[in-house]
This record gives C-alpha cells, sequence and structure tokens, in this order.
C-alpha cells in the first residue's frame, strides 16, 4: 500500500470506530431517559396511544388526534397498533422510539450536508460523522424526543433532507422533502426565507415550487379517503392560530420583553418578521456574491434563527431546527463553531425550566443571547453579500 492508501484505511476504519461509539451512546442515553415522563407525554401523547388503541386507525384518522398534521397522525397511529406486538408493549416506549427514530433520521442528513464540503478529498474525512455523532448527542436533540417525548426531529429531519438536496443540486427532492417537512409540522415555514432568497437569487426554478404543495396535499387524501372532511384538512393550521393566547410559549425571543395585554396585535409580529424576510430577499438579489454551499448553509442558519425570534406565539422548543443546522455551518465554516453551542444553551435553559421546573435565566435576560447572535450573523451576511458590487 501507498502512504495514502495506509492513512485513508485507517481514517476509514476510525469513522467506523466513531460512528459505532457515537451510535451506542445515543442509544443508551435514549434508554436511560426512558422512564421520564413529561407533562406534554402524560396531557397529549398517551391519551392519544389511548384512543387509537381504544378506537383503532380508522377512528383516529377521521376525529384527528390532536391539532397536528395527519402525516404525524399515520406514524403514531400505525406505531399504536405495531406496539400491541412488539415486546415492551409500553405506551411511554412506544411513543419515544418513533421519536428518537427521527433523531436517526436527522443525524443521517446533517452527515450527507457535511459530506458535501468534503467530497472532492481524496481521503475518508472524519467531519461528516463527528457532525452526525455531534447531531444525535446534542442535548437539546437527545432531550427533545427521549426526555419530553416531542415530535421536533420528524420535521427537522426532513428540513434537514431539504438542505442536503439544494446543496447537492436536486431542487425537485428538496420542494419534497420540505412538502414534507410541512406535513408533519407548520413550524417547517422557519426555512422557506431560504427557499425564497435562493429563488430571488436565480438559483431555484419556479416550476419546482410546485412540488411542495402538492406533496402535501397528497399526504391529505388517505385520512379525506377514511372520512375526514377535505375542509377540516385544509384548515389544520389556520385554526392552530387560534391556539394559545400568549405572546410568546417559553421561546426567548423578542416578545419576552413585550407585555400580554398587547397580545390582540400579535399578527402586527407576522407582517413585521415577513417584512423582515423581505428586506433580506433585497439584499441578495442585489448582491453578485456567489451562491455558494457555505453560503447556502450560513442562509439557512440565519432563517432558522431569525424566523422563530420575530414571530410571536413561539414555543420554548422552536429554535430547535436551527440548533441542529448549526452543526452544519460549524462544519462547513468553522469559525461559526459558536454559533450551534450558542443555540444549544439558550435551548436548554429554557428545557430546564419546563423539564424540572428549574429557572436558570430569566427569559427576559436569555432573549437577549440570540438578539447578540443574530447581531453577529447580520453583520456576517452583510458581508458575504457584499463580495463583488452590487445590482444597480
Amino acid at each position: 500500500m501507498t502512504q495514502g492508501r495506509v492513512l485513508g484505511f485507517l481514517r476509514g476504519n476510525w469513522n467506523s470506530t466513531l460512528l459505532a461509539v457515537g451510535i451506542v451512546a445515543a442509544l443508551a442515553i435514549r434508554y436511560v431517559l426512558l422512564p421520564f415522563e413529561s407533562g406534554d407525554y402524560a396531557f397529549y401523547y398517551s391519551r392519544w396511544y389511548d384512543f387509537v388503541a381504544d378506537q383503532g386507525i380508522v377512528a383516529s384518522l377521521q376525529r384527528g388526534l390532536s391539532n397536528y398534521n395527519v402525516l404525524y397522525h399515520y406514524l403514531f397511529a400505525l406505531t399504536a397498533t405495531l406496539a400491541d406486538f412488539l415486546p415492551w408493549q409500553n405506551p411511554l416506549v412506544a411513543v419515544k422510539v418513533l421519536h428518537a427514530a427521527f433523531d436517526f433520521v436527522l443525524a443521517y442528513y446533517v452527515y450527507r450536508c457535511v459530506a458535501i464540503k468534503y467530497q472532492d478529498s481524496k481521503a475518508a474525512s472524519p467531519f461528516p460523522v463527528l457532525a452526525a455523532v455531534a447531531t444525535l448527542l446534542a442535548p437539546t436533540v437527545v432531550l427533545n424526543g427521549s426526555a419530553w417525548a416531542n415530535a421536533d426531529a420528524t420535521y427537522t429531519a426532513c428540513l434537514a433532507a431539504c438542505l442536503y438536496f439544494l446543496l447537492a443540486g436536486r431542487q425537485a427532492g428538496a420542494f419534497v422533502a420540505f412538502g414534507l417537512a410541512i406535513s408533519f409540522k407548520l413550524q417547517a415555514v422557519f426555512l422557506a426565507p431560504l427557499l425564497l432568497w435562493l429563488f430571488v437569487k436565480g438559483d431555484l426554478h419556479w416550476r419546482n415550487f410546485a412540488w411542495a404543495p402538492l406533496i402535501y396535499l397528497a399526504v391529505l387524501v388517505p385520512a379525506w379517503l377514511v372520512g375526514r372532511p377535505l375542509e377540516d384538512l385544509l384548515l389544520i393550521y389556520l385554526r392552530q392560530l387560534g391556539w394559545y393566547g400568549e405572546l410568546t410559549m417559553g421561546m426567548p425571543n423578542l416578545y419576552a420583553w413585550i407585555p400580554n395585554r398587547y397580545y390582540p396585535w400579535w399578527p402586527l409580529g407576522v407582517i413585521f418578521a415577513a417584512l423582515l424576510v423581505l428586506l433580506i430577499a433585497v439584499a441578495v438579489y442585489r448582491s453578485q456574491a456567489k451562491v455558494t454551499a457555505e453560503l447556502v448553509v450560513f442562509l439557512a442558519t440565519y432563517s432558522l434563527l431569525v424566523v422563530p425570534y420575530t414571530l410571536p406565539k413561539m414555543h420554548d422548543r422552536f429554535f430547535f431546527p436551527a440548533e441542529v443546522v448549526a452543526i452544519v455551518l460549524a462544519f462547513h465554516v468553522p469559525r461559526c463553531w459558536y454559533v450551534p453551542a450558542v443555540i444549544g444553551l439558550v435551548s436548554l435553559c429554557q428545557y430546564a425550566s419546563y423539564l424540572i421546573d428549574v429557572r436558570i435565566v430569566p427569559i427576559e435576560w436569555l432573549a437577549f443571547v440570540p438578539l447578540a447572535l443574530i447581531g453577529a450573523l447580520s453583520w456576517q451576511l452583510r458581508k458575504r453579500l457584499a463580495v463583488g458590487h452590487s445590482r444597480r
């Protein structure tokens, strides 16, 4: 063997060992957390499970388990049904296994996103595997599904797939993945500005946008065929807007400083966020900076951070997609290593407040941290877009 082949062989074995150790550690941590029951599990998921167990899959699809969209219902109902034939026969385990499975899908697409950067390397790079392991072991990723029993990894895994397909130049695949993400949860729109910014930059073809609504409508069809009214299916997200009468549901964002007596004015917050996205779209359009993988990942992280920070009615865990994509950013742009650490720590403070009733930092003070991070990233974005001459 030549020296290069020897090094490549050793690195390949190192990657396999690192991945194996990471997976074992990830599974062990999730196993330890299995007995923990969060308030969300007790109030929502256990009740949905009992309903599926008593009434069956068809009845659950006709009725709707919650304000979640039907793609999650399909998977949840199937899991609740199959759990009766599995060794554990435990609702808590069944729910957490479903959610934890998406942690691994999420890690896979983080791996693919980072591997894009090193695809021309002659030797196997350890960085894609490191990124995947970092995702699996990230505290908030672990706690979200395996302690809180929440399902944010479902739509975030689809968003990570969308980002990968964008980086790989597979536009149709990106919009299919985005359509699936929207079919899980409305919070997938946090990445929508990225698609707009790339479109005005001329990097996306308008025809590919049709894939997202087509996928969304196709997902509704099975529930409609078994008897759920089409109007009910089409208005799921519109009705969600009426849930929760709070400007912020524990999210350390702009509305942590605004008294809730101003809640009736919350639509102005949506308008403000939309105007900010359009302002950035103008800056992206006027710039002659080349669209690179690095810029796409940067814009994706920026979108996933800015949108939930400026929108009202956000929940405490809605930085979850930003935390994950920021890991991709740290490997594409090493000087941004601090971004996933900062976002993760902010979210971890709010997780502690909900899961174990420990308030580490008051939300009014904590909200300054992502604001400072957005300021730093905005300065970097300005410099990136200033490359070359702006369009007149």
